[in-house]
């Protein structure tokens, strides 16, 4: 019996669009920043894990190929309720460089959160999403935590 290669893409897999972009750190000139945006609708529930299986794909991808410094991920027009896997993407970056830190943020904006409030502290709590001092609503708040964390870090 011969095998039948089927033909398969990542865009298959979600129809989430993603750009993304570098800026050179004010500290640093050799050391980049990536904002990785994701745009569109994200699966209700369990119809959003090819949704999340795209983003990880592409967040790996992109790490891999510009090796930036840190990293800020843009979920700002992004529409999102609730699904478990999102949170995958949020760690992306945490073996990037074996055991050198690797500082992230997240950008979130009105349609996602609530959703990741929740997925970040449960359904019942009472916490803000913006108790966690790493998720922010706009990219220059973002940008600013990605620069003091390289500070920190002496990166």
């Amino acid at each position: 019996m011969n095998h039948i290669l089927e033909k398969v893409s990542l865009h298959e897999l979600s129809r989430l669009e993603h750009n993304i972009y570098l800026t050179k750190s004010r500290m640093c000139q050799y050391n980049d920043i990536m904002a990785l945006q994701f745009k569109g609708n994200y699966g209700y529930g369990s119809k959003g894990n090819c949704d999340a299986a795209y983003m990880k794909a592409v967040a790996t991808a992109a790490l891999s190929v510009w090796e930036p410094t840190a990293l800020i991920i843009d979920l700002s027009e992004l529409t999102y309720e609730w699904g478990d896997r999102l949170e995958e993407i949020f760690y992306i970056g945490t073996h990037q460089y074996d055991d050198t830190p690797f500082p992230t943020a997240l950008v979130v904006g009105p349609d996602c959160e609530e959703g990741i409030r929740t997925l970040l502290w449960g359904v019942h709590s009472a916490k803000s999403v913006h108790e966690a001092d790493w998720v922010y609503t706009d990219m220059q708040s973002a940008l600013e935590y990605a620069e003091r964390k390289m500070r920190e870090y002496d990166l």
